[in-house]
């Protein structure tokens, strides 16, 4: 009987343990990033911070979401090693809403930076629509919004990548 209780305890501990939202990494007050090296002391912060930022909704931690978003998009701007194409006629959200451009961006650069690395621009660019599809959802005025509604659906339907490639498609069309 108690091993039972035990169990019972440990298993609703373990479940509020794994409901907490993610703990934001500590993102340095002063940073630079002068080489190669450099860039590569601080990857493994970049791709936690990454991480947070593409699971947490947009309204979360907003000071700190501004924060993280410059400290990432300073460092993917600079880096040797990330590369990272945009164009935005195969972001239908652009126009319309252009901070979706950010976690778009987040999303690509952390399935690039993933182990091991993508080499497929297909399957980055179906990550940052997941990620922009996350934050629509995530959010009580964009989920409504019905210039978003085919995003949002191919988001949760588990379609990106068929969304992905019509919106390629439709911009490289004659």
């Amino acid at each position: 009987m108690k091993f039972g209780l035990l169990i019972i305890a440990l298993a609703f501990s373990l479940s509020n343990l794994l409901a907490q939202p993610a703990v934001a990494p500590r993102i340095p007050e002063h940073y630079e990033w002068k080489n190669a090296r450099d860039y590569k002391r601080d990857e493994d912060l970049i791709v936690r911070t990454l991480q947070w930022l593409c699971t947490n909704p947009l309204s979360e931690a907003n000071e700190y979401r501004s924060k993280a978003t410059l400290f990432v998009m300073e460092w993917i701007a600079g880096s040797p090693r990330l590369k990272i194409s945009i164009t935005s006629t195969d972001l239908p959200f652009y126009d319309n809403y252009p901070d979706l451009l950010f976690p778009y961006i987040q999303g690509v650069a952390l399935k690039k930076l993933g182990k091991p690395a993508c080499e497929s621009e297909l399957e980055a660019m179906v990550s940052g629509f997941s990620v922009v599809g996350f934050m629509i959802e995530s959010d009580p005025v964009l989920k409504k919004d019905k210039f978003l509604q085919p995003l949002l659906k191919a988001y949760k339907k588990n379609k990106m990548q068929p969304y992905v490639e019509q919106q390629i498609a439709r911009n490289t069309a004659p």
